[in-house]
């Protein structure tokens, strides 16, 4: 097993699930939709279980367009497989857990897989159906399609949208080697801005200079990748940055 797959099976690993809030029910309502779904639409749709780490659901499609088995399980090709790992390991160390905005992100990806002996790009989108009471991801949604651009170069290419707002991050995994997007202090001085505090104010309240209070404002704009504070405000609510 590689690192990158060590990586991703430790943060599934890392959840808690809060097993009394896991209603079952819920699980066969969504299947009963997506299977009518997936036959109106003829799209390959799978539904992920990260608490029994197996898929759920398998349209008959997912099995007929990619020639996957009944776990519904695909051969993604060796140059893309750390990259797709690294976009999922993103989205679900720094936008899924504990955002109680997950279930309006979707994340957007092309990639290549194998396709009756022959890589073909495939575009998937994800988005989160349920999570728990901890705000650890427990069903996912995906929905697969044979790419229309099958032309080099070839890359992965990935977007996390809020289809909500409509903000987004490309590429995703501009994230993946943080520990988290903000850090606390930064999050404090987002925090107070938020609150209508102008930066001398905000200085005082947490005994720092003016300058420190701007630099900590210009790197938020940066990290966040928007222009003004009243976007960064918006985007990090949406991330969920602002709810402890």
């Amino acid at each position: 097993m590689s690192d990158i797959e060590l990586a991703y099976n430790e943060l599934i690993d890392s959840f808690h699930f809060d097993e009394s809030s896991l209603d079952y029910s819920i699980l066969d309502k969504h299947i009963e939709t997506v299977s009518e779904l997936s036959k109106l639409s003829n799209n390959s749709i799978t539904i992920f279980d990260n608490f029994k780490r197996k898929h759920a659901f398998v349209s008959p499609n997912h099995r007929e367009l990619f020639g996957c088995n009944e776990y519904g399980d695909i051969q993604i090709h060796p140059e893309d497989f750390e990259t797709v790992i690294r976009n999922a390991i993103t989205c679900i160390r720094h936008f899924f857990v504990g955002n109680k905005n997950a279930t309006y992100h979707k994340l957007i990806r092309e990639f290549r897989i194998n396709i009756n002996g022959i890589y073909r790009r495939v575009t998937e989108q994800i988005q989160l159906l349920e999570i728990d009471s901890k705000g650890n991801p427990w069903l996912s949604l995906s929905i697969m399609d044979i790419s229309p651009n099958q032309s080099p170069p070839f890359r992965v290419d990935s977007k996390l949208i809020n289809f909500k707002t409509g903000d987004f991050i490309s590429p995703v995994d501009t994230y993946f080697d943080r520990k988290s997007i903000l850090s606390e202090r930064e999050i404090a001085v987002l925090k107070l801005i938020h609150e209508g505090m102008l930066s001398k104010n905000i200085s005082e309240k947490l005994y720092i200079s003016v300058h420190t209070v701007n630099t900590h404002r210009q790197r938020i704009l940066e990290k966040l990748k928007v222009d003004t504070s009243l976007e960064a405000v918006k985007y990090a609510i949406a991330l969920g940055l602002l709810d402890s």
